[in-house]
């Protein structure tokens, strides 16, 4: 629970820092981002020891013959048997370390370590130990900090490298472009390893290869803003540190990040303008029409696609076949160029959603699925024949056991007037016979060409849209990780106006976060608007959806037991009851965003949304209608931990048959969930009601209000909200929540930043996502919370010692997949996770003057410069004959492979490849008139030498004859 007097004790250092918030987001923290009323101290970084391991299978050649194995425990002869009865193997290495082999894994104990918490440090598992089996049979030491460990199942080589976080940041950076990079979006992928050089598997080997299976996301837009606010403050940090005197090093230090960011930046405004809507409508994630993922059963519009969701495919050029429902008519008044239509889906077929409110009944607009709006139905009739109408003749059944219907974007004659069901019989032979499409008004702007393929660049210049699928439905999480970007590109990135590519970025950032906050304010509703003419399922921001009901819940009994339910004494808590909180921290840094970064010269606009920003501010919010949206939205933020307190008693009152739970007689059953929401009832424990999920989403309207409010009073009220979130965040050790906290308490010397720290020191280099069961004796465990699998651990294990995952799950849970000894296990294969849960924490925290890098900022690698050479196969050529180019990437003494290369004409991107082993990259591309071809190799970890980005190439003249 909240702890009042320490809030109230807290209250007037945070007044105070709010007061020193008075200047312009850009000023506010120009010396580096140095925290105004900053008391504590930076935590200064240290090198630390990275675990990187080489995977042998039993009897690999490239195993070393004279490992000096030990197979016994005698390194360990000075404790009692009784202690050491489950050891197989022992050594200790010339640094004093004991490397122990059990019978259900590793550990590492150095009495040196300077936190207590990592004397004693366990691996097991596939991560650590051959196919996952866990019985050591053998260790020894590599005489470097290592080990050597074997098992029945293989041999795995466990390096101990010193590295400095700066530099765990450059094997992230190469990751993310072998990897997680999809046309920019950056998101966990599939890979296949493989090393021409070994037979062993080393992630980090110079000669390894990865090819990525990168596929499509619901969240691409939600993870590659929070990747791309990282090299954001990358950037900044970088150019801010270095300053107008950089060296040649340091220029390219600085140009690498700020293409990392600007690709990263580019990439999640794309997906605000793929659509073609010209409405602001931020699409979820988009595939090519090539992709595996986009295929139909016959290859047209009319077959099932596999990958699910609501899809369009845009087709340009054509006429629309239906009509235009109002709310995607053209604000002003341009003709559609084109029209996307629905992908024949399990989810465009079946997905009627839930109901919203309970006194909502079964009216359309009470589900949050995807069936459509009267208004888009009576329009959409207008050009439908007698016969044919939508709702009357054309409808699909969406409640078992009730005759209600619904007009779902694909109806078949499998569904129609039918229960909704998969029906994959549909063709271009034996068409659904209703398939939504929505108007396109415009093409995709010329600086997105760059993410692209140059296949899918059409011959106008432009992005060929037919070769666009693109997913909508979009939730609101995808929102909040839009308008963070927006705030941090803007702010941050865009500080350049004499740079053409920044200049446009910010012009288009500013553009859409008009469009889109238009887009949810429109009428009121306070909601993303979808083609299907009512919100998506979940980005809805309006006052009932939190509060319905609570006016009539507040007046009965139980609602002192935290129990929300009607006059009948049934759950009447909204669908979005316990969603209030965050999401109306979401609406008001949208709101403030948007107040910031609109041109000046839409007065009227800003003007809008200043008076919903202001609005939040009041001092109760709706309960009942007439709900008026963002009304005292503050007040809801404070409730975080109330709501789930009153969600969790509910739940546990509907399960012990509408009776409030007695704690000296708990019903409980055995169901997980169900006994999870009883105990904690009784305990008054909300810990245990937490959505991970949420406390991502909930870091980023945070950390754009407390750098834009700037009034004490209302900045006051941000960071309490915040506290409560903070309640439970504090205990995960995790450094994206510790510096924010910080940044909102600068006065606070008690921050426990050193915990936060070695967050990043533990956390593993190369994510890959293994199983891993933690069964130790050094935790409590504690029963799963109502949204996990298994149980949860009292606190937070090391990261490298628990499941890769980003900050959307349980760090405390103490398992995650399964898994057996297996001989035949192949690394060569996985799924990785990007760096993005390090990267935001290290540049940010640095750049706000949290933490400190190393003095010596280089332990493992060194920084060079690449050179790059661009050749043409033709000095002249006549108009439809193609130039091959040819850049060529090395340094002083090596050609460079697999390095990316950007080509340009003159300052147009016209396409990018990768370096093969001798050390160039080749284009095909139709010259323009008067061609001046050059070459930039963007950043690379090759080695032990980090390959900073080159300068522009000398060009190569091509005349036009």
């Amino acid at each position: 629970m909240i702890n009042n007097k320490k809030s109230l004790k807290l209250l007037s250092g945070i007044l105070t820092t709010a007061m020193l918030l008075t200047g312009p987001v850009s000023g506010a923290f120009a010396a580096g981002g140095t925290l105004p009323g900053a008391a504590f101290s930076a935590v200064q970084l240290e090198s630390a020891q990275t675990k990187e391991m080489t995977y042998y299978k039993t009897g690999d050649a490239g195993i070393p013959s004279d490992i000096q194995w030990v197979e016994n425990p005698d390194a360990l002869d000075y404790l009692p048997k009784a202690v050491i009865g489950d050891v197989k193997c022992a050594v200790k290495d010339a640094n004093g370390v004991y490397w122990i082999g059990t019978l259900n894994g590793l550990q590492r104990v150095d009495f040196k370590q300077k936190d207590s918490r990592d004397i004693v440090q366990y691996m097991a598992g596939p991560r650590y130990l051959y196919g996952g089996d866990d019985v050591v049979t053998a260790v020894a030491s590599d005489n470097k900090g290592g080990v050597w460990v074997k098992t029945a199942s293989g041999v795995t080589h466990i390096a101990m490298p010193e590295k400095t976080m700066l530099e765990k940041t450059y094997v992230y950076s190469k990751m993310t472009n072998d990897l997680n990079d999809r046309f920019g979006l950056v998101e966990g992928a599939g890979f296949t390893f493989s090393d021409s050089a070994s037979t062993a598997v080393n992630y980090g080997s110079e000669t390894g290869n990865y090819v990525s299976s990168a596929k499509t996301s619901d969240n691409d837009g939600l993870w590659t803003a929070m990747y791309a606010i990282g090299e954001i403050f990358r950037y900044k940090t970088l150019k801010e540190q270095y300053g107008s005197n950089a060296t040649e090093l340091q220029k390219a230090e600085i140009a690498g990040a700020k293409a990392a960011a600007l690709r990263a930046s580019k990439a999640v405004l794309l997906l605000d303008y793929v659509s073609g809507r010209d409405n602001g409508f931020p699409c979820r994630s988009f595939m090519l029409t090539s992709e595996a993922a986009a295929q139909t059963s016959d290859g047209t519009d009319y077959g099932l696609q596999s990958q699910n969701g609501l899809w369009f495919h845009t087709v340009i050029g054509q006429a629309n076949p239906n009509g235009i429902i109002p709310s995607m008519k053209n604000s002003e008044g341009k003709d559609p160029i084109g029209y996307g239509i629905v992908r024949v889906t399990k989810d465009a077929m079946t997905k009627k959603g839930s109901r919203l409110f309970p006194s909502g009944g079964y009216d359309v607009m009470n589900y949050n699925g995807l069936g459509l709006s009267q208004a888009a139905i009576d329009e959409l009739n207008l050009t439908r024949d007698d016969g044919a109408k939508l709702g009357t003749d054309i409808k699909t059944k969406v409640e078992k056991s009730q005759e209600v219907y619904q007009v779902l974007p694909v109806i078949t004659t499998a569904t129609n007037n039918k229960y909704n069901v998969v029906d994959s019989s549909t063709n271009a032979a034996n068409k659904p016979l209703f398939q939504l499409t929505v108007p396109v008004y415009e093409k995709i702007p010329k600086i997105f060409n760059d993410l692209f393929p140059t296949s899918a660049i059409g011959a106008d210049g432009y992005i060929d849209q037919n070769q666009i699928v693109y997913k909508a439905d979009t939730s609101s999480d995808e929102v909040d990780g839009h308008y963070g970007l927006f705030f941090a590109a803007y702010n941050y990135l865009c500080d350049d106006d004499s740079d053409p590519q920044l200049a446009e970025l910010k012009s288009l950032i500013s553009d859409t976060t008009r469009k889109m906050t238009k887009l949810i304010l429109k009428d009121d509703h306070y909601y993303v608007e979808d083609a299907t003419g009512k919100s998506t399922q979940w980005s809805r921001w309006l006052s009932k959806y939190f509060n319905d009901g609570l006016s009539t819940m507040e007046k009965q009994a139980v609602w002192a037991n935290h129990v929300g339910v009607d006059e009948a004494g049934e759950d009447a808590l909204s669908y979005g009851f316990e969603d209030g909180p965050l999401n109306v921290l979401q609406i008001m840094a949208m709101l403030k965003t948007a107040i910031n970064v609109t041109n000046p010269a839409h007065v009227e606009d800003i003007a809008n949304f200043q008076k919903a920003y202001d609005m939040a501010y009041e001092a109760s919010y709706s309960k009942e209608e007439p709900f008026e949206s963002p009304k005292g939205y503050i007040q809801v933020a404070k409730e975080y931990i109330q709501r789930r307190l009153i969600r969790q008693a509910t739940n546990a009152y509907g399960i012990n048959d509408n009776k409030v739970i007695d704690p000296a007689n708990p019903p409980y059953s055995g169901d997980v969930e169900d006994d999870s929401n009883i105990n904690a009832t009784i305990h008054n424990d909300w810990t245990q009601y937490i959505n991970y999920s949420d406390e991502n989403l909930g870091w980023l309207p945070v950390f754009q209000l407390i750098l834009q409010e700037k009034d004490p009073a209302r900045y006051a009220q941000i960071v309490e909200a915040y506290d409560q979130w903070y309640e439970n965040e504090k205990r995960e050790e995790n450094p994206s929540y510790t510096f924010l906290y910080q940044m909102a308490h600068p006065e606070d010397t008690t921050v426990d930043l050193k915990s936060a720290v070695r967050f990043l020191y533990r956390m593993p280099q190369y994510r890959v996502d293994f199983a891993v069961q933690n069964n130790r004796q050094d935790v409590l465990y504690i029963e799963p919370g109502d949204r996990d699998d298994n149980i949860q651990m009292n606190y937070a294990v090391a990261p490298d010692e628990r499941y890769i995952h980003k900050n959307n799950n349980n760090p405390f849970e103490s398992a995650n997949g399964n898994y057996t000894a297996n001989s035949n296990f192949n690394y060569a294969t996985g799924e990785m996770e990007g760096g993005l849960v390090f990267t935001i924490p290290y540049w940010m925290g640095r750049y706000f003057g949290i933490i400190k890098e190393a003095d010596n900022a280089h332990a493992m690698y060194s920084q060079k410069l690449m050179n790059v050479a661009v050749t043409a196969d033709k000095n002249e050529v006549t108009s439809g004959e193609q130039v091959s180019l040819t850049a060529t990437v090395n340094d002083e003494s090596k050609i460079l492979g697999n390095v990316i290369v950007d080509f340009y004409d003159g300052a147009t991107w016209i396409g990018r490849a990768r370096t093969e082993a001798d050390g160039t990259a080749t284009l095909q591309t139709a010259p323009t008139a008067n061609a001046s071809y050059t070459a930039v190799a963007v950043e690379r970890l090759i080695g032990e030498t980090m390959y900073l980005q080159s300068a522009t190439a000398a060009p190569a003249e091509v005349i036009l004859k």
